[in-house]
């Protein structure tokens, strides 16, 4: 599985390629890796895509594994441009409850109806739903007299296969050559190190622009690498029960905001999942990640928890809003901002 164009290039480059299937819109190309066959398609960069191709792809193909090769913004200060981290955990930190004290706290964002193919191993499970209304006693149903449904399960975040992380934790990405194919290439700030972390990949809002955010978010999710598609990918597989791996090279970091290198963390992740592919054994086990895997230098080992209950901040109020309009981008004045935010004091009474 790959999101943009410039991800699935380095991994079509890695590929003998045989044919292609066209399934709803999709396209997947059917093809070996070293010698072992694989199918390679493109989710585009959101999340539903990511869900929904990775479900058509395992329901199509039964894999015995499925790969996300791709790219990610670093969370963490000591893990560089042309790093790889492997999500060792997938979290999804679009799903925070902002409370009236300031309090932020995690929301389950995953909720699986469990059947014999789900599996959660390894999942951080936070609660389990009720039992559903029959049509017989849907008129009288009391939703919340109903007992817990072990059957709806509400999920914090997903642990990937360990077979995978030990088969692509050993990878030594960078071999392959070949230029950087992104648009924008200021100097790195020094060499690429191309190491390989087993650690957490979040996927939410943040991207990697603002540290403030990212300090607020990752104290509530302790997460490595942040990205848009994880979650959903992670999802299909666990409900497929397909045991998963997300590989991410580091393209971009909020340390040194003006570097993109998309072109080389993309290569970086394929040449890690080339090398699962080389190493994967002919009997995948379900045996998922422990907090013992990630690597020491993994926010969540240095923090000494993945997610936490509840984190305390300030968000101030509103001080620039800009939407476009008909004849470009229009700014609101402050005198307008100040009316739209009246009905947000709070009342003196």
């Amino acid at each position: 599985m790959s999101a943009i164009p410039v991800e699935q290039a380095a991994v079509l480059a890695r590929m003998d390629v045989e044919r292609h299937v066209d399934i709803d819109g999709f396209r997947f190309y059917v093809g070996t890796m070293r010698g072992r066959p694989v199918v390679s398609v493109a989710s585009g960069s959101l999340d539903s895509g990511a869900q929904l191709a990775t479900w058509i792809l395992n329901k199509t193909f039964r894999p015995r594994a499925t790969l996300f090769s791709g790219t990610a913004g670093s969370q963490n200060a000591r893990i560089g441009i042309g790093d790889v981290v492997l999500g060792g955990y997938v979290v999804d930190k679009e799903a925070i409850h902002y409370r009236r004290d300031n309090r932020q706290e995690p929301y389950p964002a995953m909720e699986f109806h469990v059947t014999e193919d789900t599996d959660l191993e390894g999942a951080v499970i936070d609660g389990y739903g009720k039992r559903y209304a029959t049509p017989s006693e849907a008129a009288d149903f009391d939703a919340e007299a109903q007992p817990v449904d072990k059957n709806w399960v509400y999920v914090e975040a997903l642990a990937a296969g360990r077979d995978l992380v030990r088969a692509a934790a050993d990878s030594r990405p960078g071999s392959s050559g070949g230029g950087d194919a992104s648009h924008r290439r200021p100097a790195l700030p020094g060499p690429p190190r191309g190491r390989v972390l087993v650690g957490t990949v979040g996927e939410g809002p943040v991207w990697t622009e603002n540290l403030d955010w990212i300090e607020a978010q990752n104290m509530l999710y302790q997460s490595d690498a942040e990205e848009n598609e994880g979650a959903g990918f992670a999802f299909a597989n666990a409900a497929a029960g397909v045991p998963w791996l997300v590989v991410r090279g580091i393209s971009d970091s909020p340390w040194h905001p003006d570097v993109y290198r998309g072109g080389l963390a993309s290569r970086r992740a394929a040449d890690v999942c080339a090398d699962v592919v080389a190493r994967l054994p002919a009997r995948v086990s379900r045996a998922a990640v422990r907090p013992s895997d990630l690597d020491r230098m993994a926010n969540a080992r240095r923090a000494g928890y993945l997610i936490a209950d509840q984190v305390r901040y300030d968000v101030g109020p509103v001080t620039e809003v800009a939407y476009p309009g008909r004849h470009g981008r229009v700014r609101l004045s402050e005198r307008r901002l100040q009316e739209l935010r009246r009905q947000y004091e709070r009342s003196p009474h």
